[in-house]
């Protein structure tokens, strides 16, 4: 099943406004990577690590305090949304399916071994080549 979605990373600089359209039959999200400010038409709070989730409308808006932190000049954001697809959701332990009956086959699955396996090695860092000092 194809579900249509957007995904936005944004960057607003201190005391700017990010105003942007929006699908009116998407969710609407919006995370802050870093930095500080509000969010909405009422310019709900919002900082850092922090999800919004957006009521329906036709835009969305994201401002960034006029003063953010030394170490993070400006506001990161992800805008996040997509089409609502209805479906139950049962969540236990780090699955989560449409039935507890879902579940229950995912747990078998995982501990019959049947979600595959990591070959040894296979999560080293890459080497890095670097070019040669003159």
């Amino acid at each position: 099943m194809h579900t249509p979605i957007t995904l936005a990373h944004a960057t607003i600089q201190p005391g700017a406004r990010l105003n942007l359209p929006w699908n009116r039959d998407f969710n609407a999200l919006v995370f802050v990577l870093s930095g500080r400010g509000s969010v909405g038409p009422v310019a709900h709070p919002i900082h850092q690590g922090q999800l919004a989730v957006l009521g329906p409308g036709d835009r969305i808006t994201v401002s960034a305090q006029a003063s953010q932190d030394s170490h993070r000049p400006a506001m990161e954001v992800l805008l996040l949304g997509g089409t609502p697809i209805r479906e139950p959701v049962f969540q236990y332990g780090p699955f989560v399916m449409n039935s507890k009956s879902d579940i229950a086959t995912a747990i078998d699955d995982f501990n019959a071994g049947r979600f595959g396996t990591i070959p040894p090695g296979a999560l080293r860092p890459a080497p890095v080549s670097r070019p040669p000092v003159p």
